[in-house]
């Protein structure tokens, strides 16, 4: 059975990582680079740009506006085996939680 619906996005990374929440123009708002844990991080951070949308505040939503801005990653191969790396760090990480 094929899926009815589905979403897809690029893998966004930070050195520091830290996620982007923000209004890029007006009434254009973004909930980004969760650097490989999108289904917690970016449903928190989703929620938070809501918020930010509809001019609500709250603790986590100040946070997040004040948090520092991502550093970029180092140039291709490393940021590629770094990244592979990392991610394979924070799944066995995450994997204690089940």
């Amino acid at each position: 059975m094929a899926s009815e619906y589905r979403w897809g996005g690029r893998l966004c990374l930070s050195r520091n990582n830290v996620q982007v929440i923000g209004e890029l123009e007006p009434g254009l708002f973004s909930a980004c680079c969760q650097n490989g844990l999108g289904t917690a991080k970016g449903t928190l951070a989703g929620g938070l740009a809501a918020d930010l949308a509809l001019g609500r505040s709250s603790p986590a939503l100040s946070r997040a506006l004040s948090a520092d801005a991502p550093k970029r990653l180092p140039p291709e191969p490393i940021s590629r085996l770094g990244a592979n790396l990392y991610l394979r760090w924070q799944e066995g990480r995450a994997s204690g939680e089940l």
